[in-house]
């Protein structure tokens, strides 16, 4: 090092290296932060996705003469007995859907059952029009096109779509597991709505115990009760309880279910009400409600014990819609496992 009187014109080879491994310090603290905040912006993204959605349900419900507080898809009521339609969790809004590719034919991702073919296009989801403000082509109508349909499965429809959408994270129908698809691609949304099914003991027709086909105005707690949430925590609820607990019971994965935005069992969720919050779901609290009026629904067997499943709730947050009435469907289990047609979780 040369120096000028007193003056010092240099670094001294270890001033030199600290200097270094503080930049680096500097820059690996930078890159973390950034990588929290592009996390956190994700997150609100999404968080903001489902305020839009919720507000486009309760405008939906507003102007639906049947104050639905879940859009009813128009297929619900129209199912080919031969071939039933699950629908309500996805066909609320978003594109079409290549999940399930299989369900109309050979591997074709226009055979997906969530999509155009199947009659779930983007024009025939009901909060579409809400959100986007504008029509969908409908390329079912009067004849099937297939380059619409495969158009349909492309839009970019950012409000359905959460940033951090992986896909399948640990609690979940199989076949969106095997598709290894995002949740916006295998379903068209990356959201799933709020439903829940009970059946009598053993098999029967389904009845709904949650906010799907049910009016807003029947809905005795909005503000805890979910209407739209992750679709990666769909099945989180069912995570936890011990064997014998549940008649409905599943051993539930063997780790955490990932949330997308980096914490375990967290899920963005919008309520009845409109507010937006995010929901601890690791199992499901069963608080012992009592008797309640609607019960014997079932067929007068009069035994809560038996159905003790249909409690789903956790703390700020619910499934269940109790003491309301249990609300007919057309759909039908088996009496095997959970009932849900699309079959279990794993």
């Amino acid at each position: 090092m040369k120096s000028k009187g007193n003056c010092r014109l240099g670094f001294t080879l270890v001033e030199a290296v600290a200097v270094a491994v503080t930049l680096a310090v500097v820059a690996a603290f930078m890159a973390s932060a950034a990588g929290g905040i592009r996390g956190d912006s994700k997150a609100s993204r999404c968080m903001l996705n489902l305020m839009q959605t919720g507000y486009a349900s309760s405008i939906y419900a507003a102007n639906d003469p049947a104050d639905m507080a879940i859009p009813v898809h128009p297929l619900q009521f129209a199912q080919n007995p031969s071939q039933p339609t699950f629908v309500g969790a996805y066909e609320w809004g978003g594109k079409s859907g290549i999940g399930w590719d299989t369900w109309l034919g050979p591997a074709d991702p226009l055979n997906s059952k969530y999509g155009t073919k199947a009659g779930f296009g983007p024009a025939s989801r009901p909060l579409n029009g809400i959100i986007y403000r504008e029509s969908f082509a409908d390329n079912l109508h009067p004849s099937f096109d297939p380059a619409g349909a495969t158009a349909d499965t492309q839009l970019d429809l950012d409000v359905q779509q959460c940033p951090s959408d992986t896909g399948y994270s640990g609690v979940h129908f199989p076949t969106f597991r095997d598709s290894k698809l995002s949740s916006f691609d295998h379903f068209g949304t990356s959201y799933t709505a709020s439903l829940f099914f009970v059946s009598t003991y053993g098999g029967g027709t389904l009845r709904s115990n949650s906010p799907y086909l049910r009016r807003v105005s029947d809905i005795l707690s909005p503000s805890t009760t979910l209407a739209y949430y992750e679709n990666n925590g769909r099945y989180g609820w069912a995570a936890g309880p011990a064997p014998g607990e549940c008649d409905f019971y599943f051993p539930g994965p063997p780790g955490p279910v990932c949330g997308w935005h980096g914490k375990d069992w967290m899920f963005n969720a919008a309520f009845v009400d409109g507010h937006t919050d995010t929901v601890y779901m690791r199992g499901f609290s069963n608080p012992r409600l009592g008797f309640y009026p609607g019960f014997d629904a079932f067929g007068g067997q009069g035994d809560y014990d038996q159905y003790r499943c249909i409690i789903v709730r956790g703390e700020g947050w619910q499934i269940d819609t109790l003491p309301g009435e249990f609300i007919q469907t057309n759909l039908q289990w088996s009496g095997e496992g959970r009932p849900s047609w699309e079959g279990g979780i794993e």
